[in-house]
């Protein structure tokens, strides 16, 4: 099987190369030549591709514009927590629905993965002869949700190391992406705060099938991954996407440069804040004059790591940050730059993300994107309570 898929995934980059050809006009009959005799007797079906219908909005998610534009959709949870044999209609169903919908191909990297309909939609595929990979984190690879995919028979590698494989992405026939702030669990659907988004294309697909071989197939964690991403900068729809993964690229300067480039107004939500390099970079702009507005996890808030007492404790007018309002987890990790660039996806703005997990950003240069960031961030805002 892992042979199949490492077939499987360098016909895709082959595909995508010549079809770029094609349409740029550079392609003839000796480039299909080319192409490596050992992918073997592969037979493409090149039809219509329906997007699966997502599941109706219920009370725990709160969906946003996903209409106008097809190739994205954003999603946020709503937390009430419930009680666990209560909980439904949540956003593990929506994804549930995608795997269930699968024709050719199931990837998922999740650092932590109990969500029953999640779990038993990737069995189900197994059972129909869907190729389905999954990988997770040492520290959760114990627990039963995970020993139900290995009796099975879905393979699931781990990364056996202290540090985290931290990914939340999936990826569904090469061309499906989802990823954001939630795990895959029951309290990462219906107890916490959280982002996901779904994004439709083959060329930001084909970035996370090969952070997936990596990890699936060749067993390269942390710092032994090659920076390899075949597409740092893409543009859908007119739209400029670049996407990132850690620690093969360093995050945080990235993201340093980012927030420089800020000219008017700055959001961040943070589940964990305590890299200096992104907090050095967020005084620096506020002390410029620009509006620094940001929201940070309760919890471990109050310690010397966490950039919140330092930002609470400013007399810079323009620089205000609050910690948040739900009794749970507010598990965003979310940068908002002009109401026009957000930055989302698995990376706490630590050093620890930065240098030793598997993470990955994406990186989308749109006000209409942005608009619905902004929204979310102001339900936040106002849910978190300002220290008196």
């Amino acid at each position: 099987m892992d042979n199949f898929m490492r077939l499987l995934s360098k016909f895709r980059q082959i595909v995508f190369i010549v079809c770029l050809l094609f349409l740029s006009g550079c392609v003839n009959t000796a480039v299909l030549q080319d192409i490596p005799s050992q992918i073997g007797e592969i037979i493409v079906t090149v039809e219509a591709v329906t997007t699966p219908t997502p599941a109706a909005n219920p009370d725990p998610i709160i969906l946003a514009d996903d209409t106008a534009v097809p190739w994205y959709a954003i999603y946020f949870t709503e937390p009430n927590c419930v009680p666990p044999e209560a909980r439904s209609g949540g956003l593990d169903e929506m994804l549930a629905a995608e795997i269930l919908a699968a024709q050719e191909s199931i990837d998922v990297a999740a650092f932590d993965l109990d969500a029953e309909p999640i779990v038993n939609a990737l069995i189900e595929m197994e059972k129909r002869g869907i190729p389905v990979r999954v990988v997770t984190d040492s520290t959760n690879a114990a627990q039963s949700s995970i020993r139900r995919l290995r009796r099975n028979g879905i393979s699931v590698p781990e990364d056996k190391r202290r540090a985290l494989m931290h990914n939340k992405f999936m990826v569904i026939d090469g061309r499906i992406v989802w990823t954001g702030s939630m795990n895959y669990t029951s309290n990462g659907v219906y107890c916490n705060n959280n982002n996901l988004v779904r994004f439709d294309s083959p060329a930001l697909a084909l970035n996370y099938i090969t952070e997936m071989d990596e990890m699936y197939i060749d067993r390269s964690f942390g710092p032994d991954s090659p920076e390899n991403t075949p597409s740092t900068r893409l543009t859908i729809e007119g739209v400029t996407v670049e996407n990132y993964f850690a620690p093969e690229t360093e995050i945080s300067p990235l993201i340093g440069r980012l927030v420089a480039r800020a000219e008017e107004e700055i959001l961040f939500m943070a589940f964990s804040f305590t890299d200096n390099v992104i907090g050095e970079a967020l005084l620096g702009r506020a002390d410029a004059g620009v509006s620094v507005r940001g929201v940070f996890e309760n919890s471990g808030s109050d310690t010397i790591y966490s950039f919140y007492p330092y930002m609470e404790a400013t007399e810079l007018a323009n620089l205000d940050v609050r910690r948040d309002g739900n009794p749970r987890i507010m598990h965003h990790k979310v940068f908002i730059i002009d109401r026009e660039t957000v930055l989302l996806g698995s990376f706490n703005f630590s050093e620890s993300a930065n240098y030793k997990n598997d993470e990955n950003i994406v990186i989308v240069h749109d006000p209409e994107f942005a608009a619905q960031f902004v929204e979310e961030f102001e339900r936040i805002w106002q849910e978190a309570q300002p220290d008196s």
